[in-house]
């Protein structure tokens, strides 16, 4: 509806009405959910009209909307997971520099960094959060047409091709063993 993000949920007595999360014009592709332990929603997606990341979260009082980054042509392909301490961390790419980008909230607010500039990345990508609190990215590079890993522990980044027999990255899914290894669709 006029490009709102709208929130919605089955329960067992069928679906809610949909609630408004976002009505700002333009909002809510390449959303990205997850539920927290209370069972209440977190959703970063993509605002075109300011053209920015969003986060978007649910507690006792209602919907929280706050912007995670902005600037011409940032926040599209976003992917959402939870840390263990209810922290959010959220991948993304900027459209404008080709680049995959990463940010997390903490007690002291947003932190924002570029995972990925080396050609045309981040298209299509998928986030989880080891039990440590390192995220780990799988992602397009449209350059190479490859499947790339990232992850992130004590001493950085470390960027790895996962496949690279033409065009094999695309809609990427991402999940962790309990080991922390790495499974990607």
């Amino acid at each position: 509806r006029n490009a709102d993000l709208l929130d919605v949920y089955k329960h067992a007595g069928g679906w809610d009405t949909p609630l408004m999360v976002d009505g700002a014009a333009r909002v809510g592709a390449h959303n990205s959910r997850a539920l927290d332990e209370n069972g209440y929603a977190h959703i970063s997606y993509t605002d075109y009209t300011n053209h920015g990341v969003k986060y978007a979260y649910q507690d006792g009082s209602g919907w929280h909307v706050a912007t995670v980054d902005s600037g011409y042509q940032v926040g599209s392909y976003t992917s959402l997971a939870l840390d263990g301490s209810g922290y959010p961390h959220i991948i993304y790419r900027d459209d404008s520099n080709d680049d995959l980008r990463y940010a997390y909230r903490d007690t002291s607010g947003w932190h924002k960094q570029t995972v990925d500039s080396e050609g045309d990345v981040g298209d299509h990508n998928s986030l989880a959060v080891d039990g440590d609190g390192y995220p780990h990215i799988s992602y397009y590079d449209a350059t190479n047409g490859d499947l790339k890993y990232a992850y992130q522990d004590l001493s950085g980044w470390h960027i790895q091709t996962g496949d690279s027999v033409g065009d094999v990255g695309k809609y990427t899914s991402l999940a962790l063993d309990g080991g922390g290894g790495p499974h990607i669709g």
